[in-house]
């Protein structure tokens, strides 16, 4: 018989638990370049706890290496060996080489204790808080998780921490009662491994909130839309909130809260939350390009305590302003140590892109939860959406984009095919063909830089798209799609012959995925 989460007295200070362990600050770019995912990120979060008096009021918590078994439930032995050897001298003079075969990855000297450490660390925090241990926690993890794939690490994450956790909840502690989780990505970027390890399981409703921007932001892949939503026993189980552009501020989270995830979590009524916590939507992220406020991430924190009896997991994903990541991180610490919660931070209102996406993901899941089948309300507060239909627009996720009244106007004042025309043109000379077999080399993401002379690419990595657009193109086809979360100049180019641009009204939309 499965035991019961112990209740903590009324009126009892909240338990929260807080993990932090300088030993996954090990974990860094080779002979010290820059780099956004690096150690400072942990002890700034730190520094600003200790200087709140939060930490002092946490209950200290010890990171574990997590064994091999319990990773495996997620991940492929081949991956799992890799990151446990990538340290050892055995690695030396080909560790810098290995990392270039995955995408938006390196590793040093301190890799794999690192990870080990953040994948146990997950599951220690987690058993406590199902067991009743403690009220919620935090874990102050890195290398981060939810990009990492069930055979290959990628965009910053070496194995994926919170779908380990989750996994051991289900599969290896019965006795603690957890047979719902809901998982809650409020990182900037899709979640895309958790997404695949659990979309056909039932047991987990997975929700992402993300920059989508048509398929041209990180990670780039089709499967971030809102048309992905589980398939067999899980169909309906996975929600992709995916916003069209950059800026989005607290109140567009606030309105997909409301109006999409906390009606379905009262629905699925969740044992446990485990919250995949990045911070790169945060204002002043370099990466991110969007406007939520310290006070806004203790909003939707505050709003998740109502269900799984307050019973919450943090786990650090991304996040890379060391003073935006620092005050959200405290901001929320307090928000589950009980303290009283004011927004103060100036109110805005949802883009009218907000309320689109909304209907759109609510048309998708009401059929599976049928508390979305009502409409919207007809006058909701709204603002207008930036404009992505500019010529040579930047990649950049913190670049200007000009605010219009009317989106249709100015979508018909530009020659779409044209655009598209001039883009290409533009950055074809850019490409390098492996003539011989098309292999990738160096295709770049979240913050690497392509070399100098360009990356070569492979027509490997396109899948169907979701979208409908047509545009007269030269002999060869070219998909081209920017990588919107990069830092510096990086650009994402695909290369395929026999593929086709297909075009819908507001932007250039490519999607890359492995057949």
């Amino acid at each position: 018989m499965a035991a019961a989460a112990a209740a903590a007295p009324v009126g009892a200070a909240p338990r929260v638990g807080l993990l932090y362990d300088d030993r996954m600050c090990a974990h860094a770019t080779p002979d010290g370049e820059k780099h956004p995912e690096n150690p400072e990120r942990l002890r700034a979060i730190r520094r600003k706890l200790d200087a709140e008096g939060v930490a002092s009021r946490c209950v200290d918590m010890k990171a574990k290496e997590a064994k091999e078994k319990y990773i495996a439930s997620v991940h492929t032995p081949n991956h799992i060996k890799l990151i446990r050897d990538i340290s050892s001298k055995e690695y030396d003079y080909r560790r810098n080489k290995t990392a270039r075969k995955f995408n938006s990855i390196y590793f040093n000297e301190g890799s794999s204790e690192s990870a080990f450490l953040a994948a146990g660390s997950v599951i220690e925090v987690a058993e406590k808080v199902a067991s009743g241990e403690l009220s919620s926690a935090i874990a102050l993890v890195r290398p981060p998780g939810h990009h990492a794939e069930h055979n290959e690490p990628m965009g910053f994450c070496l194995f994926n921490n919170v779908a380990i956790a989750a996994n051991y909840l289900l599969n290896e502690r019965p006795d603690l009662g957890i047979n719902k989780i809901l998982i809650v990505d409020w990182d900037v970027h899709h979640g895309n491994g958790t997404q695949k390890m659990f979309y056909s399981d039932p047991r987990v409703l997975f929700f992402s909130v993300h920059r989508f921007d048509y398929g041209s932001f990180y990670p780039c892949e089709g499967d971030a839309s809102h048309c992905f939503i589980g398939e067999g026993a899980g169909e309906g189980y996975n929600i992709n909130v995916p916003w069209e552009h950059g800026k989005c501020s607290d109140a567009d989270y606030v309105a997909a809260w409301d109006h999409v995830l906390l009606p379905i979590a009262e629905a699925f009524d969740p044992d446990i939350i485990l919250l995949s916590a990045g911070f790169d939507a945060a204002m002043g992220d370099p990466l991110g390009g969007c406007c939520i406020t310290p006070d806004g991430y203790a909003l939707l924190l505050t709003k998740l305590l109502g269900f799984a009896k307050g019973r919450i997991v943090m786990a650090l994903e991304g996040g890379y302003n060391l003073k935006s990541i620092a005050n959200s991180v405290c901001a929320c610490t307090k928000v589950l140590l009980g303290d009283n919660f004011t927004y103060n931070s100036p109110r805005m209102q949802p883009f009218e892109s907000t309320w689109r996406v909304i209907q759109m993901v609510r048309d998708e899941l009401k059929a599976y939860w049928p508390v979305l089948s009502s409409k919207l309300p007809d006058n909701v507060p709204l603002r207008s959406a930036p404009s992505y239909i500019e010529p040579y627009a930047s990649s950049g996720s913190e670049s200007d984009v000009e605010d219009v009244s009317e989106l249709p106007d100015a979508i018909s004042s530009v020659n779409v095919t044209q655009v598209v025309d001039d883009v290409l043109s533009e950055h074809i000379t850019m490409l390098k063909l492996d003539e011989d077999n098309l292999a990738t080399k160096n295709t770049s993401s979240d913050s690497v830089q392509a070399q100098d002379d360009g990356p070569v690419v492979a027509a490997t990595r396109i899948y169907d798209l979701l979208f409908t657009w047509r545009s007269a193109l030269s002999k060869v086809y070219v998909w081209y799609a920017s990588f919107g979360s990069n830092m510096w100049k990086p650009r994402f180019l695909c290369y395929i012959e026999g593929g086709k641009v297909k075009l819908k009204t507001r932007c250039l939309f490519i999607s890359c995925k492995e057949h």
